[in-house]
């Protein structure tokens, strides 16, 4: 948009004369003879019109959405069929076989009164929600670590009239370590609540953005701000996720001494408590404003049947697969201890050819692969660990203690979920504790065998005997699925959960919210005995296995 308030189409002819709307289709400012013109071309009185001064006495920035392939044409129509706006070039080239490709203009009809609008506006108010809990605690926390100061020096002078003259100079020592210690946790705290304040002001206005289109925006401008948004909203959620589960809030305590020497006169400790505030996400629908449809489901295809030849009796637990399609099946039999690694060729999966063997310290259970790294996380059950290995060199790395009865793992970037009996155990990588679930549901006795982190809600998906359970982070249930013994989970793009039924030989899928929608994968289709399943990276290749080491592979579509 023009950054002058003078008619655009005015300024052509050397005129100058004020504005007093924009057209978000023509991407002008318009003057009021213009206006009146505009409103009663044929060609352009479906155009939307805003106030200019409302636009120029706003930050929201307007502007029309041009195709990235094709820079000069405009992004004016949306396929169904793959969940993307296009231009009228892109239709015969990648849209030609699709059946409903839509004007934007019926695509967005409804845009304002839909779902889709209703939940990034909610998950975006919710971000924004956390975030002031989180400011007001870390304020709170501010200024009882500021009062903590002078309480405690009273203490220490208390303290100290009961004493010898003898230690006076001890008494300085410890006020210089209260000061510093005050010190170093308010310049972390300033810190956060930097950092928090400087996304809360990202996160705010970008509400307000969202407000003001609806309100004043197009249709189509809402839309393509709804896409935009839609994108980012996922990075922003794990960040408050990070600043949620890391924040710790901090105060000071003075412990006496009882057998007073001259060396101490006691010394001020750090108190840290888990915060109060968790960021609860509102999951959001994806609905979309155009006329009803039914979301593609993926089809599988057996593309390979392999049984691995071992030598050792296997009993395979669980399978990754790394970017470069290396599989990783962990062999819980007692006292092999071992990961057996096969590697698929790069021209079509034509064949599967044994690669290596890892030794563990102790037999594996569960692995899981961390994203954008060539690590792998495995849990030692009977030694209560987690195993780093790297994926490239086949070595193994750091353990870190998680718990007894540690059997289902996933990862979501610096962080690793554990299930262990009747609760899951949130870490860093570094092995620090940083929140245990408590699973009211699941009896305490009973071990998390599958855990899944998944990126389209947030939420948390496990398996225990018997039952699929999502949670959020916070603990409460979204719901819960009957099923058969303990075997494998995994889930698409699209949140939909693949459950396998080694009683039943089937593979079910069922909706992101929880319920059954069909039967991807029968005896029929080779499945026989299905434990662990799992997905590669770009979600075009379903994998299979049994405890016996029969390995399948299907390709989806």
């Amino acid at each position: 948009m023009a950054s002058n308030s003078y008619c655009e189409s005015c300024s052509g002819e050397g005129k100058s004369i004020a504005a007093v709307r924009f057209c978000s289709d023509c991407d002008e400012a318009l003057c009021k003879e213009c206006v009146e013109y505009h409103q009663k071309c044929k060609a352009t009185k479906s155009h939307y019109l805003m106030e200019l001064a409302a636009i120029l006495g706003s930050k929201i920035s307007i502007f029309k959405k041009f195709c990235k392939v094709h820079e000069d044409v405009s992004l004016d129509f949306y396929c169904t069929h793959h969940d993307t706006v296009c231009c009228r070039k892109c239709i015969p080239s990648k849209h030609q076989s699709c059946k409903d490709v839509l004007p934007l203009e019926v695509a967005s009809k409804h845009i304002k009164e839909s779902s889709f609008f209703e939940d990034t506006l909610s998950e975006w108010q919710n971000i924004r929600k956390t975030l002031d809990s989180l400011k007001q605690n870390l304020n709170d926390n501010v200024y009882k670590l500021e009062k903590s100061e002078s309480a405690i020096s009273e203490e220490v002078n208390n303290w100290k009239s009961h004493l010898i003259k003898q230690i006076n100079t001890l008494e300085k020592k410890i006020t210089v370590d209260l000061s510093n210690c005050k010190t170093k946790n308010l310049d972390q705290l300033w810190k956060q609540n930097a950092e928090i304040s400087e996304l809360y002001d990202s996160v705010q206005g970008r509400e307000q953005e969202l407000k003001f289109l609806k309100e004043h925006g197009s249709n189509n401008q809402l839309y393509f701000k709804l896409q935009e948004y839609r994108k980012g909203v996922q990075g922003v959620v794990k960040r408050v996720q990070e600043m949620a589960m890391s924040y710790k809030k901090v105060h000071l305590k003075f412990e006496k001494r009882a057998d007073i020497d001259l060396k101490s006169m006691g010394s001020i400790i750090e108190v840290e408590e888990p915060g109060v505030v968790q960021y609860s996400p509102v999951k959001l629908q994806q609905a979309q404003v155009q006329q009803k449809r039914v979301e593609s489901l993926l089809t599988l295809k057996k593309e390979i049947t392999k049984q691995l030849k071992l030598t050792d009796k296997p009993d395979i637990t669980d399978i990754a697969v790394t970017t470069d399609n290396t599989l990783f099946l962990c062999n819980y039999i007692l006292g092999m201890c071992q990961i057996y690694v096969y590697k698929t060729k790069s021209d079509g999966l034509t064949m599967l050819n044994y690669n290596t063997t890892l030794r563990l310290p102790c037999v594996p259970y569960g692995i899981c692969i961390v994203t954008g790294t060539d690590k792998a996380v495995v849990t030692l059950p009977r030694q209560s660990y987690a195993q780093f290995i790297n994926t490239k060199s086949f070595t193994l790395d750091k353990i870190i203690p998680v718990g007894n009865d540690c059997y289902g793992i996933t990862t979501s970037g610096e962080y690793i979920a554990v299930g262990t009996k009747g609760e899951i155990r949130i870490l860093k990588h570094s092995g620090e504790n940083v929140r245990n679930i408590v699973l009211r549901y699941t009896s305490k006795f009973d071990s998390v065998r599958s855990l899944y982190y998944d990126h389209n809600d947030g939420s948390i998906i496990y398996r225990t005997t018997g039952q699929i359970t999502s949670i959020q982070l916070d603990g409460p249930v979204l719901y819960r699925y009957t099923v058969s013994g303990i075997t494998g989970i995994a889930v698409d793009t699209r949140g939909h959960v693949y459950v396998s039924e080694r009683n039943r030989g089937e593979i079910q899928r069922l909706l992101p919210d929880g319920r059954f929608c069909d039967v991807v994968l029968t005896e029929k289709d080779g499945i026989k005995d299905a434990f662990a399943i799992a997905f590669d990276e770009s979600f075009t290749t379903f994998y299979v296995t049994n405890n016996n080491g029969l390995v399948q592979i299907y390709n989806c579509k």
